[in-house]
């Protein structure tokens, strides 16, 4: 009895106190929710300064030969813009292809959003070229801004797309740079094209005139097209 009394004096004594504010406390321990520019805008610290710095580098061949009337600056830009979808594809899978997938999965933003963002931030900064470059090369060698823009983004367009489509098939997950392969490919395509085969430069700048812009507009539906599967599916990939 005298034991009995005595556990529940104890008890008594230290028994603890309801917390105050429990519930509030509780509410703050939850993640504040956020839009998706915000969440943008914080995967922007965690794209690689070497990628910054190729696109300022194709930028400033742009700006440089204008300035210095360089004929093949137009066709500098359009081998080198390859390259950027390049690495908008490679970067945005840079996750699975360092092992962090799993990892990122479990994160505040799941492994979709980081690489959606990605591919929004690296094809924001490519447009800021294009927009900068066309203008600046065609006022410079007096040639249509539409046209320009349309003969650099092409390449670009299309490299982008099929790097999308081979990173998601089982040759894309064995080999990890297959997107710069696919860029190589299109610079000694085009590289050939400009300096061997007249015949078929001049019917592309014929077909760039007439249907370069429908054209475009086909290549960026299916381009988004195969970013969106890419977005999609990235964690069954992963």
């Amino acid at each position: 009895m005298m034991d009995r009394e005595l556990k529940n004096r104890l008890a008594d004594a230290f028994h603890a106190p309801e917390p105050e504010k429990k519930e509030s406390f509780i509410k703050n321990l939850r993640p504040r929710e956020i839009g998706i520019p915000e969440m943008i805008i914080t995967q922007i610290p965690y794209i690689r300064l070497p990628i910054w710095l190729f696109s300022l580098l194709t930028a400033a061949v742009a700006m440089g030969g204008a300035v210095l009337g360089m004929e093949d600056t137009e066709f500098l830009i359009t081998v080198l813009m390859p390259f950027n979808a390049a690495i908008a594809v490679f970067e945005a899978h840079r996750s699975k292809r360092y092992g962090m997938s799993e990892l990122e999965m479990a994160t505040r933003f799941s492994l979709r959003c980081v690489v959606f963002a990605r591919l929004v931030i690296l094809g924001i900064v490519s447009g800021i070229v294009l927009a900068t470059a066309s203008p600046v090369i065609a006022a410079s060698f007096g040639r249509s801004t539409l046209l320009t823009a349309i003969r650099i983004l092409i390449p670009y367009l299309i490299t982008m797309m099929i790097s999308l489509i081979i990173e998601r098939s089982s040759l894309g997950r064995t080999h990890g740079y297959a997107s710069f392969v696919i860029a190589g490919a299109s610079l000694a395509l085009m590289t050939w094209v400009y300096n061997c085969a007249p015949v078929i430069l001049a019917g592309y700048e014929e077909f760039i005139s007439f249907w370069g812009l429908p054209a475009v507009i086909i290549l960026l539906a299916m381009t988004f097209a195969e970013q969106w599967k890419t977005v999609k599916n990235v964690e069954a990939f992963a």
